[in-house]
């Protein structure tokens, strides 16, 4: 790989993750192992450290590019599995999860996964080779209502209903099966002004919906709840405002002993906080790291302690 992957805000992930050196922790999104290296430094040899990647190909990197020892699992499995796949392996309780959701370099510096709108490669954008679904099947066979509700959603992008009913023309008269493709049709339909802003959004959109990863992550989040020791860590990295939202929120709503709402005169959701916040505000990449690392500029980190 050309491009490896720098992990970002690596030290404050470090050190909001481990609560004690001698515990069981997951890297839920292992990519090429920046984190999981690193967190195997901070812990001794009775620790058990855990690895997930959705993509094989970054399972393969890292038991050839990382020193494994018996005490680290490299597992495929995307994170919606993180509950069973800890069971499955004879830790039902851990002490600390780590998710970064940026995206994996072997997917977006690989034009044949068409993750990216700077390469032409086929118009995939699966995480894993598993999956059924392509980007290209959404184009193509979804309808205009659903293509428009995707782009708006997940892409928060303007000019959906636009740029969804200029795919729908195009693919009457010619199938769109390539990145280069679906750039050519954005290219046509939003100022150039804007396009790259354009691009982005839209290439976000369908990976989302590809992956499901709202959907993902929701899961993810609330199995760690059933997974995590009482003074367990959970740190969690966004990249973009639609999963941080959802992050936030869950770390809101699990730190709270009452979610009823506000006009409610007395509690009746008998709700009680399983989380104890970290830190008021999320935690932000430095300048220095964003100029060494353009991909931290978005990027957000939360943690939360489980009580």
């Amino acid at each position: 790989m050309s491009n490896i992957h720098v992990p970002v805000l690596l030290k404050e992930a470090i050190q909001y993750l481990v609560s004690r050196p001698d515990g069981v922790y997951v890297d839920a999104t292992l990519g090429t192992g920046g984190h999981f290296s690193e967190l195997a430094r901070h812990l001794n040899d009775r620790a058990t450290l855990i690895g997930l990647d959705a993509d094989p190909g970054a399972i393969d990197y890292c038991r050839s590019a990382l020193s494994i020892s018996q005490k680290h699992l490299l597992i495929h499995s995307n994170f919606e599995s993180l509950k069973a796949v800890c069971y499955r392996n004879g830790y039902p309780k851990v002490d600390g999860i780590l998710m970064d959701l940026g995206l994996s370099s072997f997917a977006l510096d690989n034009p044949q996964r068409g993750m990216s709108f700077t390469h032409d490669g086929p118009l995939d954008m699966r995480f894993s080779p598993t999956l059924s679904i392509t980007a290209a099947d959404i184009v193509n066979q979804w309808k205009l209502e659903d293509l428009i509700r995707i782009f708006h959603e997940f892409g928060e992008e303007r000019r959906s209903k636009t740029i969804a009913r200029a795919i729908v023309r195009q693919r009457e008269t010619l199938p769109i099966e390539s990145t280069a493709q679906l750039v050519k049709i954005i290219r046509q339909n939003a100022p150039s002004q804007f396009i790259n802003k354009t691009l982005s959004r839209i290439f976000q959109a369908l990976r989302i919906a590809v992956n499901r990863e709202m959907e993902v992550l929701e899961k993810a989040l609330n199995d760690s709840l059933s997974i995590l020791n009482p003074g367990a860590h959970i740190v969690v990295i966004t990249y973009h405002s639609l999963e941080d939202r959802i992050v936030k929120q869950f770390f809101k709503t699990e730190s709270s002993d009452c979610i009823c709402p506000r006009e409610f005169p007395t509690c009746q959701c008998n709700h009680k906080a399983a989380l104890q916040l970290l830190m008021k505000k999320p935690v932000l990449p430095s300048k220095k790291e964003i100029t060494l690392n353009s991909r931290a500029r978005s990027a957000k980190l939360r943690a939360a302690k489980r009580i």
